[in-house]
């Protein structure tokens, strides 16, 4: 019996609340459905507007920031046609690669600026073993300066038939300068960098460490705290006048890192 009352008390609340529905939905009269109507075009047309003036605002940014790049290209370019063609007449690098890509803007950097590179050679990454290191920073480094081209040949034939190393160019001649592009410090092989730089000293050539800009781990504090130059951001065009300022004399940790001691070198000390 409770369970049928307690059944009916239910359906009477139902139809009770139905009913309130229907008197509160038809207590709204049609003005007021046109005015609620109207407050939403009215908010949304005002939204509409706002992003159309975002809108403009953005593009006209857009074109401000394209303005600004295209002047910066300029001045860029008078820049480097009043300071490279022929800064570096005469000098003869040697490029090496360890663990990292070559800056596709450096041998037109080196070109332009009267440079001959007279080798470039890449050490593959970190993997082959204390045996495989020991001795290769010291063999590069006497390759490079030997200036006896039968001598160049010899080692050369040696390094490549132990996988040691690969030579994309290798000319008759001695190098003046060492670059030494470097790549994430996990896949440097630490034993070659610190032989290479001892052998550089020891042979009184100069030897810049350079890496990109995208690189996270630097490996270039080795580098650094062997005396050698050092360059961070070297796919830029910061990085390479920084480069270009270096082998012009002007030693010093030039970049955006950490290991940086300035952004570019002083331009009153660059000749």
């Amino acid at each position: 019996m409770l369970r049928l009352r307690d059944h009916i008390a239910s359906l009477v609340a139902v139809f009770l609340a139905l009913g309130l529905g229907i008197l509160i939905g038809t207590g709204f009269s049609e003005d007021m459905l046109v005015t609620q109507q109207r407050l939403l075009i009215d908010r949304l047309t005002l939204e509409f507007s706002d992003l159309r003036e975002e809108q403009r605002r953005l593009e006209a940014q857009i074109q401000e920031q394209k303005r600004d790049l295209y002047l910066w290209e300029q001045y860029q370019k008078a820049l480097y046609d009043m300071y490279i063609p022929g800064s570096l007449a005469g000098r003869k690098p040697a490029l090496i690669c360890h663990a990292a890509e070559l800056p596709e803007e450096i041998p037109k950097l080196l070109a332009d600026a009267g440079a001959e590179p007279v080798a470039l050679l890449r050490v593959p990454e970190k993997g082959g073993g204390e045996q495989c290191a020991a001795g290769l920073g010291q063999a590069v480094g006497s390759l490079l300066v030997a200036g006896d081209t039968e001598k160049q040949v010899e080692v050369l034939q040696e390094l490549q038939q132990d996988g040691r190393l690969e030579a994309e160019l290798i000319q008759p001649g001695r190098a003046d300068s060492l670059l030494l592009f470097l790549g994430e410090t996990e896949r440097v092989d630490t034993v070659f960098v610190r032989e290479l730089a001892a052998a550089a000293k020891s042979l009184g050539i100069p030897l810049v460490g350079l890496e990109n800009s995208k690189v996270k781990k630097s490996a270039l504090a080795e580098l650094k705290a062997a005396g050698m130059s050092t360059i961070d951001n070297a796919d830029t065009v910061f990085g390479q006048f920084s480069l270009l300022a270096v082998l012009q004399g002007v030693p010093g940790h030039y970049g955006v890192k950490a290991g940086a001691d300035a952004f570019l070198p002083a331009v009153r000390e660059v000749p």
